[in-house]
């Protein structure tokens, strides 16, 4: 197995952040505008490489390869932008060929991604960088990811338009997007989410509604947007939760895409390609 590191010179705070970084607002800004310290963290709080297991974690990133699945480039240069441990980005490499890419501003990531493509046997290397300023040139690669990224920006529209931008023409563009939104599994789980570290050190996270994240997309320049609501799951505190969500997976999965999902659903799947 080879690894590679490629580094990449970082655009530096955005202005927005430093002007937000005095007032209420300090905590949220530098959580969302690019302060690596903010993400050690709960990064380090989480699992890095989930086992082959059938444990909540897994069933939602099988969500996301089923949902990708036909939708995929058949090879070429793959790149996840804020790749966090990078889980999803070696689970596509998997279905195909890809050359893989990973992008985060965390250096904790960094080495969170380096031991997963490790673990996994997989290929690739890392980068560090903004998502806002990618330091790569247009039409790079064939398919472009994030998850759990976009709704971190008080302005993702920055993020939307480089991810378009280093995508080939005919290239794939995909986000998952987890908004400030009703859905069962937050109700649910409210009182230990107001807990955990993501809200202590400050997160921001955006309320856009569905149409206005597809609409961003389109001016970002990506066709063919498509965007869809997923993730009608259980709440976490019930016994036996990982258990329920797995005998009842055929249902959880029926309802992707449906008006019960776009009340209740946990996430947001979008994809576009480049025109």
């Amino acid at each position: 197995m080879a690894l590679s590191d490629e580094r990449g010179a970082s655009p530096g705070p955005h202005p927005a952040a430093a002007q937000r970084s005095h007032g209420h607002d300090h905590r949220e800004a530098r959580y969302a505008e690019g302060d690596a310290a903010a993400w050690e963290r709960p990064l380090r709080d989480s699992e890095l490489f989930f086992p082959e297991r059938r444990d909540l974690f897994n069933f939602i990133d099988e969500t996301k390869v089923r949902y990708l699945r036909p939708l995929l480039p058949p090879g070429g240069r793959a790149l996840e932008v804020g790749a966090g441990s990078g889980r999803l980005l070696i689970r596509l490499g998997r279905e195909r060929p890809y050359r893989l890419v990973a992008l985060d501003y965390a250096p904790y990531a960094m080495r969170a991604v380096r031991e997963n493509y490790r673990r996994a046997g997989a290929t690739g290397s890392v980068l560090f960088g903004d998502a806002r300023g990618l330091p790569f040139p247009g039409g790079a690669f064939d398919l472009v990811l994030s998850g759990g990224l976009l709704e971190h920006f008080r302005d993702p529209a920055p993020v939307l338009r480089e991810m378009a931008r280093v995508l080939r023409p005919g290239g794939l563009c995909y986000a998952d997007i987890v908004p400030r939104k009703a859905s069962l599994y937050r109700w649910a789980e409210r009182g230990r989410m107001a807990r955990s570290e993501h809200y202590q050190v400050g997160i921001f996270e955006s309320d856009l509604p569905k149409g206005r994240w597809a609409a961003l997309a389109r001016v970002a320049g990506l066709r063919d947007v498509r965007i869809v609501a997923a993730g009608v799951y259980p709440p976490y505190t019930l016994p036996g939760h990982e258990r329920l969500v797995w005998t009842y997976r055929s249902l959880v999965r029926a309802l992707d895409g449906t008006p019960v999902a776009d009340l209740l659903g946990f996430f947001y799947l979008l994809t576009g390609t480049r025109a």
